[in-house]
């Protein structure tokens, strides 16, 4: 894998975690109701798709603290089978 793609890779997940922190200051419940939907779709993803995202502290983290971006984020990375394999 070329370094261009790691930096590129790198700087769009500094940009999201930059919003959200933003998000997060800015409407916390906003940020918690997110979050709870979440997880919630990530549950029922797996269990009605059987996308075989491993249910563990690091994804529940990723889609809580990303919410459904996170979510996205970890759906693309599985079906890619670069993470969560």
């Amino acid at each position: 894998m070329s370094t261009k793609y790691i930096e590129v890779g790198t700087i769009l997940v500094a940009l999201i975690v930059l919003w959200l922190l933003l998000m997060f200051i800015q409407n916390p419940i906003a940020l918690i109701i997110n979050s709870i939907i979440a997880i919630a779709i990530m549950f029922l993803l797996n269990a009605i798709f059987g996308l075989g995202i491993p249910i563990n502290i690091i994804t529940i983290l990723i889609v809580a603290i990303g919410g459904i971006v996170g979510l996205l984020l970890i759906i693309i990375l599985r079906l890619m089978k670069v993470a969560f394999v």
